[in-house]
């Protein structure tokens, strides 16, 4: 094949127009969004948390440290985590959680802990 794949080209075409929409259709609205910096402060956790694993896993299964995506995903976290406590005054309003979400979301830990716990167990005994 000659140069670039045309499917390449017509699927970044198109990511191309996509974001050019997004950028017309939010500078478009009247009223400004406001920062919630407790998401951020949320993503970081969840980000530290993803980064610590990434950088660990290859360590517990080849004894190799490999910082590639999870050091990029540990120092985001940091980054977003830190940005949330500094602006932890902007945080927006706690919003209540219904009981029935309570205990769905406490049977989906649950199974994924124990998911989770069967993959660490396969790993281990294989």
């Amino acid at each position: 094949m000659n140069g670039i794949p045309w499917v390449l080209v017509a699927i970044l075409v198109i990511l191309a127009l996509l974001g050019g929409v997004v950028v017309v259709t939010i500078r478009k609205r009247k009223q400004p969004t406001r920062v919630d910096y407790r998401n951020y402060f949320v993503m970081g956790v969840v980000f530290l948390a993803t980064g610590v694993f990434l950088i660990l896993l290859p360590w517990f299964l080849h004894g190799e440290v490999s910082l590639s995506m999870g050091g990029l995903l540990l120092v985001m976290g940091l980054a977003y985590t830190i940005s949330g406590l500094l602006n932890r005054e902007k945080w927006g309003k706690q919003v209540e959680v219904p009981a029935t979400t309570t205990r769905n979301m406490t049977i989906a830990i649950l199974v994924l802990a124990l998911l989770v716990l069967g993959i660490a167990l396969f790993v281990v005994y294989r």
